[in-house]
């Protein structure tokens, strides 16, 4: 078994039924805010048609760390382990220990072998952000519009996980993973 990874980075899993598990969260147990699968650190692996989970996650509202022991059924429902989590993580390193290593999803950064297509942002571009914000993407803010050296771009779309980059001549990537159109 590997070391502890993001739990987000073992979604999307897929049930041999078709159901699948792309998102995660937990309410805090201190201050009841919602923490997701990037804020947790462990395991997650199908194993007999459901989704064992193990792992530690940092409310990122208190800061506070609680384990997460849980199973996901092929019906999407999560079922508490109530056991601690070190004798959670035993039972599954012995468990996996004969199925081989899972892929793992790779960060929302663009792959240096990507092709290059669209514009490219000079280092020394001068941005500026509209104050309008549409939401966020990955923890990123997304600005309803970007003024690059005097040319506005309006937002077009997020890069998916693990997506192929996929950009018109005239798109332009910014921070690897919001894609903006020229207005």
């Amino acid at each position: 078994m590997t070391t502890p990874q993001k739990i987000s980075r073992f979604l999307p899993l897929t049930f041999p039924n078709g159901n699948r598990i792309s998102r995660f969260a937990k309410a805090c147990p201190h201050c009841h805010g919602m923490v997701t699968a990037r804020e947790m650190e462990g395991l997650a692996r199908l194993l007999h048609d459901k989704i064992v989970l193990a792992a530690e996650a940092e409310c990122p509202d208190c800061h506070r760390r609680f384990p997460v022991t849980c199973v996901i059924s092929d019906d999407k429902r999560v079922h508490r382990v109530r056991m601690p989590l070190w004798l959670f993580r035993i039972w599954l390193k012995l468990a996996l220990r004969n199925l081989p290593e899972p892929q793992l999803q790779e960060d929302w950064s663009v792959p240096e072998e990507a092709p290059r297509a669209g514009i490219r942002l000079a280092n020394n571009a001068e941005i500026t952000r509209s104050s309008e914000v549409l939401g966020q993407f990955d923890g990123t803010p997304i600005s309803a519009w970007l003024e690059v050296d005097g040319r506005r771009f309006v937002f077009e779309r997020a890069l998916p996980p693990a997506g192929q980059l996929c950009l018109s001549d005239s798109e332009l990537l910014f921070e690897g993973k919001l894609v903006y159109k020229p207005a």
